[in-house]
This record gives structure tokens, sequence and C-alpha cells, in this order.
């Protein structure tokens, strides 16, 4: 990590500080501390998953049954790096992560170098 010093000495905003942390993973996209490599369509991605606490138990019955299956529906938060990860993601789309179908509810890029 560098200090506030360096930063201010060598003229570079935060964004700057950002993005040259995402390309050499040094916080966020470390494998050690947050990130994890996860399959996301196919490719695998160093990124952070992690899932929604809320979550709400769906109750459906098959035929006359008399025990209902139970479907645990839950949401996730998915970041990746833009530059891992090519696509026009889109609410309502599919996304397959780590062999799991999920429906994109909100896809949006932060400071044009993260997806979520």
């Amino acid at each position: 990590m560098k200090s506030i010093h360096d930063i201010y000495a060598r003229d570079e905003t935060f964004l700057d500080e950002l993005a040259n942390d995402l390309e050499d993973g040094a916080a966020w996209f470390n494998e050690s501390e947050f990130a994890r490599f996860h399959t996301i369509e196919k490719k695998k991605v160093i990124s952070i998953f992690t899932s929604d606490v809320k979550s709400k138990s769906i109750t459906i019955r098959v035929g006359n049954n008399q025990n209902p299956e139970g479907i645990q529906k839950s949401q996730g938060i998915l970041f990746c790096r833009v530059q891992d990860i090519k696509g026009n993601f889109k609410a309502d789309s599919p996304l397959h992560v780590d062999g799991k179908l999920y429906t994109i509810s909100e896809a949006k890029i932060i400071q044009d170098q993260i997806w979520r």
C-alpha cells in the first residue's frame, strides 16, 4: 500500500490509485484477502461474490403431494474487473457463476473499472 504522501507527491488522483490497485490486485482483487476465482460464463475470473443475507423461502406443491418442496431464493452481489470479463450485462439477463444460473437484477460499471 502506498501512503497518502506518495500519492500526492506524484500528483496521482484517487482514481489513478484505484486503477493501479485493480491492475496489480493489491487490495480488492487479492486472492488472499477478499477475492476468489469464480467461473463466470465459462471463464475463470478473480472476483468477489457475496450472497445477500436476505433470502426468501418459496414453497411449491407438485400434484397432490402432501410434502411440499422448498426452494430457497437468494441474491448475490458480484464484483469483477471490467478488463477480466467482456460482455454487455443487462437486467433480466441470465448469468452463469460457478455452474449455477442466476438472473441479473442490476448491472453497472463503477468508475469505469469494476462490474457490479
